[in-house]
């Protein structure tokens, strides 16, 4: 786990024994980079329609039962068990089953549809202790899910849709992915949900959508018994899937109205964005090996001031690379210059601006940009305008 050592050094998250394992700490540093990827998806989202929702993160049983995944997961839940076991409460391992009774709080028209919900949330999961595993096997960890409702002529649309934002995402972040279409065995299509008309059709769009977007796949008979899924993997890891349920809205009874009056079962697709935001932080942490992207990176800029006489400076310097939504920390230590340089180059943090006695006196400030050997100088007023919060 080459990601855990340079994630404890890099201030990102630690551990701690007598908390527990499969708790991490994500530190002032990892959770910046978590609230950057949570923006970056959430603002992707709510351009293309979707609603920001909330639910609840413990609930009684009894929606385990409706959705018929109780006696299938309940070992691998965190639970306080009641007498009647409906009336247990579960802290959520997923949202799924709360979005979809969201959706059935009113009566839906087809006008309205696709309806698109997205959360980040907070699951919980009751791993075994030896599985447990750094950022990557955990018992309490964050997702953004997305359910989406739609009709049967919006597939198509819905599922170009949400290939082309995990693309967005994937190539944001740099990662070369492989996409996996997940289909069911031919030779036990009587043990899955749903017709063979619904595997075929949603399968066939699947196929249809990658080869569109001249995405390269793989397909396996490995779906879920609910429904077949597009699924994308990074170094053999899943990081996001699109997949149908064809039976959670059934077992909800979720309804909307056709054009002709008549009630009809929506189809279910469930986005899960990037993984958790926790196995995402180790992933960028190899890939990157720290040297994150400047967009990325939890700080951008580190100010160095030579003298304590140039701190007033330093501060109005920080202020104003605020307000341009650059994040920006000042190294106010008692250390020496060189010390203080080297320090933020092992923290590999983007730019480095130092105010020395020379630069100071001939306004002049020097940056160091990080793993590129660049250095250059530039007046405040310069600096100011050079960064960019998109940088």
């Amino acid at each position: 786990m080459e990601y855990s050592k340079l994630g404890k050094e890099l201030e990102i998250y630690t551990s701690i024994d007598y908390i527990g394992k499969g708790f991490p700490f994500i530190l002032p540093n990892g959770a910046k980079m978590i609230k950057i990827l949570r923006e970056l998806v959430e603002d992707e989202e709510e351009k293309r329609g979707y609603m920001i929702v909330r639910t609840p993160s413990a609930s009684r049983a009894e929606i385990y039962m409706i959705e018929d995944r109780w006696e299938l997961e309940k070992d691998e839940m965190f639970k306080i068990e009641a007498e009647e076991e409906e009336n247990s409460i579960v802290l959520r391992p997923y949202v799924r089953p709360f979005h979809c009774a969201m959706y059935s709080e009113k009566q839906h028209s087809y006008k309205e549809l696709p309806i698109k919900y997205s959360e980040t949330s907070t699951v919980f999961r009751d791993e075994p202790t030896n599985k447990i595993k750094g950022l990557t096997c955990m018992r309490q960890y964050s997702f953004s899910d997305a359910s989406i409702f739609a009709t049967a002529e919006q597939l198509e649309k819905v599922f170009v849709e949400s290939v082309e934002l995990e693309k967005l995402f994937m190539d944001k972040l740099g990662l070369n992915v492989e996409y996996k279409i997940s289909n069911w065995d031919d030779q036990k299509k009587e043990e899955y949900i749903g017709t063979i008309k619904e595997w075929d059709t949603a399968t066939y769009i699947m196929k249809k959508v990658l080869q569109d977007m001249q995405i390269p796949y793989v397909e396996n008979n490995d779906a879920k018994m609910y429904g077949p899924s597009i699924q994308i993997f990074y170094n053999s890891k899943l990081l996001a899937k699109i997949e149908i349920d064809f039976e959670i809205t059934h077992r909800f009874d979720l309804k909307y109205t056709d054009k002709d009056g008549f009630e009809k079962f929506p189809i279910y697709i469930h986005r899960q964005d990037l993984g958790s935001y926790e196995s995402m932080l180790a992933i960028l942490i190899e890939r990157y090996r720290g040297e994150f992207p400047t967009w990325l990176a939890p700080v951008q800029c580190t100010i160095i001031p030579e003298f304590d006489e140039y701190i007033d400076y330093a501060n109005d310097m920080k202020e104003k690379l605020r307000q341009r939504r650059v994040r920006v920390s000042v190294d106010f230590t008692d250390k020496d210059l060189n010390t203080k340089i080297e320090k933020a180059q092992n923290f590999k943090i983007p730019y480095i601006v130092v105010i020395s006695k020379e630069g100071y006196n001939n306004n002049k400030i020097t940056v160091i940009k990080h793993g590129k050997n660049e250095t250059k100088e530039y007046t405040l007023e310069e600096i100011v305008e050079k960064f960019d919060r998109r940088r």
